[in-house]
């Protein structure tokens, strides 16, 4: 018989606990190198691709690329007394989802035009959907109230611009009064943050011309982008995500 050891045997007598540390020390830092030139190619917020780059997944669930989707279950919302939805069209759809995903046979016949309250008493959770288009003197005023309440909410989502897009007839002179009450909405927002009510800021989404009702068609992505670089500017002032 031969002593002679086969390439395997080779192999595993090289395995050990330092040549483990140095191939884990070298993938660790390839990882490091390739997603810090993802940074500087692309920035470090790499949710931004949210809705841009991703893929489907064999569920048919969107899975964007850079980010993780979470499942949250009634489990997790327990403790969670109030969340707030401000706003809009975008937003009852938000809202209808979020209760349909607490109780199944939710029907979707609610008016984005009108407040809605849903109370699960179980997990002690109020969801509470307000009709608030317009980002105006009335919406800050309705953020101040919020400090002095008993019962604050848990997160509050919240966005706006389509109607005054619409009421203004697209008028960039409306963009002005809109980046006014934004700065007033900064401090509000800060307040807040400070008794752990996390403020969302949903941005517009782009529209497809072709499929906006009649009152609508003044709505271009052009005046869309203007009302977003605006949110995006004097949020980065507030405690908002």
């Amino acid at each position: 018989m031969t002593n002679e050891k086969s390439n395997i045997e080779n192999i595993i007598d090289q395995i050990n606990s330092i040549n483990a540390k140095r191939a884990a020390f070298f993938l660790v830092l390839g990882f490091a190198c390739y997603h810090g030139l993802l940074h500087l190619r692309y920035g470090s917020d790499s949710c931004r691709w949210l809705l841009s780059d991703g893929r489907y997944k064999a569920n048919q669930e969107w899975q964007p690329y850079g980010c993780m989707l979470h499942r949250y279950s009634q489990m997790l919302l327990r403790g969670k007394p109030l969340l707030r939805v401000l706003y809009s069209m975008m937003a009852i759809q938000l809202y209808i989802a979020f209760v349909q995903h607490l109780q199944r046979d939710y029907t979707d016949g609610a008016n984005a035009e009108t407040n809605l309250t849903y109370t699960d008493h179980k997990l002690r959770l109020t969801i509470e959907y307000i009709w608030s288009p317009y980002l105006s003197a009335h919406m800050v005023k309705m953020f101040r109230e919020w400090h002095a309440v008993t019962e604050m909410p848990s997160v509050v989502i919240v966005g706006c611009g389509l109607w005054s897009i619409q009421k203004s007839n697209a008028s960039f002179n409306t963009i002005q009064e809109y980046n006014v009450n934004l700065t007033r909405l900064v401090q509000p927002i800060n307040k807040l943050h400070e008794h752990r009510t996390r403020v969302l800021w949903s941005l517009q989404q782009p529209v497809n011309p072709a499929k906006l009702r009649v009152e609508f068609q003044m709505v271009t992505n052009e005046q869309i982008d203007l009302y977003n670089k605006a949110a995006i500017e004097v949020r980065s002032f507030a405690d908002s995500h």
